[in-house]
């Protein structure tokens, strides 16, 4: 196995985060209440970001030149900084503040990081035997889900990569997501002719592959998938892992991530931010001054994504309260 490498991460204000304890999974009202955007903090001299993932009361994105990662807990930026001195993008956060993400090497590869908040908040690289690797996702025992050159992998709390084998010449596609319970999901095509076919799988913890009948999946959690069916003309769903159940989420074309509340946010038939506490859909709107984006996250209290500004380009981080 590879040695697992270490170094310490530029801190930003950083508050207990080694005591950090999940956030209870509220969830907002579904009534008496609007979903108001509030522009998220940025480091200093830093003008374009985003908003990759959350969980938690943590939000997780990326600064734009230099290439940060970066952590918000109740929308207050609480860390940036950038691993081994390299571009460094976050991908997911779970509820405890370890995030996952990759940095752009020396080599011009992708490599996959962890940071965790313990240990006075420090990054490791995790093991890859194929010269670039991605992690995309992190459950609330800070096991990672990723690839490993082409092959779809799940790193360990403590650092060791276990393979997820796939069917005969299958392969996996798109971004694969981890339950709480290490249960992975994620979508493999096979090549028949001409035709791709695509076919959803679980991964449970001991490795057993289960067929799912859903599409493209996004998000899982608490055994429930979120994400779209449907090709061409594509429709928003989600899934329960176990027994099947199917939920449309109207007015959607993809649901891209859920809480545990079971409120979900996606993007709509012209790429508008969308979210669903149950199915009626509500519109998130963008802050004076600038246009929709889209939404890319959901923790227990928050969504979170970016917005561009009119008068210049670029990206700005946003969140939505329901207040």
């Amino acid at each position: 196995m590879i040695e697992l490498r270490r170094a310490v991460v530029v801190l930003f204000a950083v508050v207990g985060m080694s005591v950090v304890a999940p956030a209870a999974a509220v969830g907002p009202s579904r009534a008496g209440c609007a979903w108001l955007p509030e522009l998220l903090s940025l480091p200093a001299n830093t003008v374009d970001g985003q908003v990759t993932g959350g969980d938690g009361a943590w939000l997780a994105g990326v600064a734009y030149d230099p290439d940060e990662g970066l952590l918000w807990r109740d929308g207050r930026l609480v860390m940036h900084g950038s691993a081994f001195e390299l571009d460094t993008r976050f991908e997911a956060v779970n509820a405890s503040g370890v995030a996952v993400g990759t940095v752009t090497g020396d080599d011009g590869r992708l490599h996959a990081i962890r940071f965790s908040g313990r240990f006075s908040g420090r990054f490791e690289y995790l093991p890859e035997t194929a010269g670039r690797s991605l992690a995309l996702d992190v459950n609330g025992r800070g096991e990672a889900v990723g690839y490993d050159g082409v092959a779809l992998v799940v790193w360990s709390a403590g650092g060791t990569a276990r393979v997820l084998a796939m069917p005969p010449g299958a392969g996996p596609f798109g971004r694969p997501a981890i339950d709480e319970d290490g249960t992975v999901v994620a979508r493999t095509g096979i090549l028949d002719g001409a035709v791709m076919r695509w076919q959803t799988y679980a991964w449970t913890p001991s490795g057993v592959r289960v067929p799912v009948a859903v599409g493209d999946v996004r998000e899982v959690r608490d055994g429930w998938a979120v994400g779209a069916f449907g090709e061409p003309g594509q429709v928003a769903a989600g899934w329960g892992v176990e027994d099947g159940r199917v939920r449309v989420y109207a007015g959607g074309v993809s649901a891209v991530a859920v809480n545990r509340a079971g409120v979900a946010v996606g993007a709509g038939a012209n790429g508008e931010p969308l979210l669903w506490s149950g199915t009626t859909p509500v519109s998130l709107p963008a802050p004076p001054g600038y246009f929709p984006g889209s939404v890319t996250a959901v923790n227990d209290h928050d969504a979170g994504g970016f917005v561009s500004p009119l008068d210049d380009e670029g990206t700005v981080p946003v969140r939505w309260s329901c207040r």
